[in-house]
């Protein structure tokens, strides 16, 4: 395929759960995050959404969204689908939906998207150990971002 015509990526969004209205297609994202604290690894996240925006290409590609700790290279996830683009000036969205994500290790993890095995964009996801209070409870289990485990 021509360069001119390779997808371009326009958003890579992690959240909790993304809203689709069946009549108008309008997505409604809850819960963007960019990091997840937890009292133990491994944790696991129980559901996570990923929403890629894509234009600027023509045809068929084969779409992968995957996940590696940083200092590990070791894929935390991943999630194959199919984008089908017409015309370079369509925009398209992918919503991605993943149950049960585990997290073996602290730190950064870049989240990326590929189309036709060809980077396309990606973006950190932080995880990170809370300690818990002095009297042995987790104080924060009610803010964003927290998995109480």
């Amino acid at each position: 395929m021509p360069l001119s015509e390779s997808p371009m990526g326009l958003a890579l969004v992690v959240c909790d759960t993304i809203i689709e209205d069946k009549t108008t297609g309008k997505k409604t994202l809850v819960g963007l995050f960019d990091r997840v604290q937890t009292l133990k690894l491994p944790c696991a996240h129980p559901a996570m959404s990923i929403l890629v925006t894509l234009t600027g290409g023509r045809g068929d590609y084969p779409a992968e969204v995957i996940c590696r700790h940083t200092e590990t290279d070791e894929v935390t996830f991943s999630a194959k689908g199919k984008v089908t683009l017409r015309d370079p000036r369509q925009v398209v969205d992918l919503v991605f939906r993943l149950n049960g994500v585990r997290f073996k290790h602290a730190g950064m993890h870049w989240v990326q998207f590929l189309a036709d095995d060809m980077p396309i964009m990606m973006r950190p996801l932080f995880i990170s150990l809370r300690e818990k209070g002095k009297d042995g409870k987790d104080e924060k289990k009610d803010e964003p971002g927290h998995i109480g485990n």
